[in-house]
């Protein structure tokens, strides 16, 4: 379990009550890992959501476009949360991290037996996904 004031800044659950951090909290593990360790790949079944707190990932998408991310905050692997639960892209610590992981099943089951906790987190995640690919426009 981590505890709310650890996540309370992450994009996705702006805006949760403490309580509600507080559950979100007990489907989240540490994890630290190497530099050049690849988190997922684009393509495979997304069955995990990471929160970057730590350390710099890079981000290759289909057609080549690469891009750098720094923690902390930051979400990776959000398609764990919207079908066809495929990652978008693949991601690759550039120097050693320390994240955040949220196994998809347990957590997919729990953001739709709580609709309204689920229903916040949703209206984040487009959000986050929304202006993501705002600038992956303007970068192009």
């Amino acid at each position: 379990m981590v505890p709310e004031d650890r996540i309370r800044n992450v994009d996705i659950f702006q805006g949760l009550k403490d309580e509600e951090l507080r559950v979100v909290g007990r489907f989240c593990q540490e994890s630290r890992v190497e530099a050049k360790t690849t988190l997922c790949e684009l393509g495979t079944r997304a069955d995990r959501l990471f929160i970057l707190e730590e350390g710099t990932v890079s981000i290759r998408f289909e057609k080549g476009a690469t891009l750098e991310m720094k923690g902390p905050g930051k979400i990776l692997g959000w398609s764990f949360l919207v079908p066809p639960n495929r990652y978008t892209a693949t991601v690759v610590t550039v120097t050693p991290s320390r994240l955040l992981v949220i196994n998809g099943p347990d957590f997919y089951e729990l953001i739709h037996r709580e609709s309204k906790l689920g229903l916040k987190i949703m209206d984040n995640l487009a959000q986050v996904v929304a202006s993501r690919l705002k600038a992956s426009v303007e970068i192009h």
